[in-house]
């Protein structure tokens, strides 16, 4: 993924894309209809990703053959929700390719040679990666869960399973190390994950911010190895 002009208005689409995959989730518990507009957002999602981080010259096909992969479990696992195969299949999927998205927006924010016209770029990209850093953890979640059910207990409602839109408020509330107690991890694998996923997320603020503050502040000039000032990139529609 490299600067390039355009690249903000994409971000800017994915960005919203992903905000609304990631939080407008409680929408698939008002019914069928509500859930089938719901699983729209995940073609879009996957459009909008690759279409941010294709790599300029490169080969697109493993990334489309995830991406296909990805929404067939998605598809699968709406058909047939009680089948724990497509779930798990699903969530697998998630893990890789928003990790994927994730990696290459975060190599972005840290290897791209800074411009000053790249400042929204950079901010942007962080806040991408971090809400797909939720997404992986509430999908490593769903694995846990599939694999061992009842590794996680709701107290709102002990006797039933813990769906994937708990596991999703689960995630959020932990990488933010916020931690109501409603919805807890019980089994040690789950605590686990819980853990690395409060870590994650407290060591992504920091380095993150780290690096977009030092971005912005460093000189620039003749001999140094700070942000240079080019003409600013012409934004295409």
């Amino acid at each position: 993924m490299r600067g390039r002009p355009g690249l903000s208005r994409s971000l800017a689409e994915f960005l919203a894309a992903a905000v609304l995959l990631h939080f407008a989730y409680p929408l698939t518990l008002h019914g069928t209809l509500w859930a089938v507009v719901y699983s729209l957002l995940y073609p879009v999602v996957v459009f909008l990703g690759v279409r941010v981080v294709r790599p300029a010259g490169s080969r697109l096909l493993p990334v489309a053959v995830l991406s296909a992969v990805f929404l067939t479990f998605g598809l699968w696992s709406a058909l047939d929700p009680g089948d724990s195969l497509p779930r798990l299949g699903l969530f697998t999927t998630i893990v890789l390719f928003q990790g994927y998205l994730m990696l290459e927006l975060l190599a972005f924010v840290f290897r791209n040679r800074y411009r000053r016209n790249q400042g929204p770029q950079l901010i942007m990209a962080a806040i991408c990666a971090y809400l797909l850093l939720g997404g992986v953890f509430a999908a490593l979640f769903g694995v846990v869960e599939v694999l061992w059910p009842g590794a996680f207990e709701d107290s709102l409602a002990p006797d039933e399973p813990v769906g994937w839109q708990g596991l999703t408020y689960l995630s959020f509330v932990t990488l933010v190390t916020l931690g109501y107690g409603d919805l807890v991890p019980v089994t040690p694998w789950a605590r686990s994950l819980a853990t690395a996923e409060a870590v994650a997320g407290t060591l992504f603020l920091a380095t993150v911010i780290a690096r977009i503050v030092g971005a912005y502040v460093s000189p620039a000039g003749p001999g140094t190895s700070g942000p240079s000032e080019p003409d600013p990139p012409e934004e295409h529609g």
